[in-house]
């Protein structure tokens, strides 16, 4: 046996493979007994035709059996001793024999590209934000939670200012046509807040519902915009005071208003701090991405613009779907995860990272313990899956791979206050 490997491309390599008759032909006159057997020709038994003529015969099979035979049972063994058992795929592109005499075929494969890191452990600059949350956050969530529990009553007599209109909406061109695909249906305004504060909109002072009002905004930017609007029913909203009783009676861990603030505050700054987290760990990604250069795979885009295409056909029914503009869509976002698998896969080899068994049964305990008592056979089952398994010891090996990185990181900070935050519209 004679093997030889050319590049073809950084991924891509060529493997030729040439094999004496005698290394074969075990399997030619293997394949040969077991399609004569089933041969049938005038004149012979079944099985008995001879040779030679079911050679004749049996031509192009012949020889598709018989090369898929030699390939199948050698190519395996053959890219490992070549160091190419990983290989992510391959295609035979030509095969051919000289009965008696030799046999060959090519195949071209694709392997990961190697990873050139860059000298990350002198330290590398990454941003990170610290949200300082704003008073008027922790206003506008406790509002939210008045609003919530307010009691609705609806207003028969003309809405007034204050007032929540459900309705139907639809924009107009200037001269009072209704615009193709610029209808919403079913939407709650409250009236002097919003689109429904600007000049213009104090047209919809005395509407009631199955009324059909005509109105032209006037923002003090841009053109002005005519709404047909109808009503279908509108509604006055009484907003309970935050008083301690009130939040004694409906919230189970809060006993005062001064508690539930807290509460609130806490809950709204961890939203932040995970975000700020978030964001943290995805400039890590983007440092390495930027500054390690590699051809992706193209089988590993194409296996995971397949899920994704899966993904959404089982979500939606398996209705048809615009494949190749989800395949356009998706093509960034593969790029970049793919990208960053690769580079954690190299740092992981170099720093010898790894994840146990008992990391996984560790981490599976620790999430079970977050649920009540009744629930956590749930939780036990889920993670009996090998599935479910897999995906906790991939965010496991993402946790560790960060955990090292972070030591590295030289932190440009930047704080912004959340106010600040709302005022970039982000």
């Amino acid at each position: 046996m004679k093997v030889s490997v050319s590049d073809i491309s950084s991924i891509e390599r060529k493997v030729r493979v040439d094999l004496e008759w005698n290394e074969v032909e075990e399997h030619y006159n293997s394949t040969l007994q077991k399609l004569r057997k089933g041969l049938k020709v005038d004149g012979f038994r079944p099985g008995k035709v001879p040779t030679a003529v079911a050679r004749r015969i049996l031509g192009p099979e012949l020889k598709y059996e018989f090369t898929n035979t030699v390939i199948e049972s050698t190519y395996k063994d053959i890219l490992k001793d070549e160091g190419f058992g990983n290989f992510i795929d391959l295609k035979v592109d030509e095969a051919d024999y000289n009965e008696s005499e030799r046999f060959f075929y090519e195949i071209s494969i694709e392997v990961d590209p190697e990873i050139t890191l860059p000298d990350y452990k002198k330290g590398f600059k990454v941003p990170k934000t610290t949200y300082v949350l704003d008073k008027e956050d922790v206003d506008l969530y406790l509002e939210d939670i008045r609003e919530h529990h307010a009691e609705v009553k609806e207003v028969k007599d003309g809405a007034q200012k204050g007032h929540f209109i459900i309705c139907d909406l639809q924009e107009a061109d200037q001269s009072g046509i209704p615009l193709i695909g610029k209808k919403v249906q079913d939407r709650m305004f409250k009236i002097g807040e919003g689109i429904f504060g600007e000049p213009g909109s104090e047209g919809l002072i005395g509407a009631k519902a199955g009324d059909d009002i005509r109105v032209q905004l006037r923002p003090n930017k841009g053109e002005n915009i005519n709404y047909i609007v109808n009503v279908k029913r509108v509604e006055s909203h009484e907003l309970p005071e935050l008083t301690d009783d009130f939040v004694k009676s409906n919230f189970n861990k809060a006993d005062s208003y001064k508690a539930l603030k807290e509460d609130v505050e806490k809950s709204l700054q961890s939203e932040w701090d995970n975000r700020s987290e978030k964001e943290f760990l995805k400039s890590i990604t983007e440092y390495f991405i930027n500054n390690v250069k590699f051809d992706v795979p193209a089988s590993r885009v194409k296996r995971f613009l397949d899920n994704i295409v899966e993904d959404i056909l089982s979500k939606n029914g398996n209705k048809e779907i615009d494949e190749q503009k989800v395949r356009e869509q998706y093509r960034p976002i593969a790029d970049r995860e793919i990208r960053w698998y690769l580079i954690q896969e190299a740092i992981n080899r170099d720093e010898k990272i790894e994840v146990g068994e008992k990391d996984i049964d560790t981490k599976i305990q620790e999430v079970v313990a977050q649920y009540p008592e009744q629930n956590r056979d749930v939780v036990v089952r889920h993670y009996r899956k090998a599935e479910n398994r897999s995906h906790l010891e991939n965010d496991l090996h993402e946790q560790k791979t960060f955990d090292f990185l972070k030591q590295f990181v030289k932190i440009k900070k930047e704080t912004l206050h959340t106010s600040g935050f709302r005022k970039r519209n982000l």
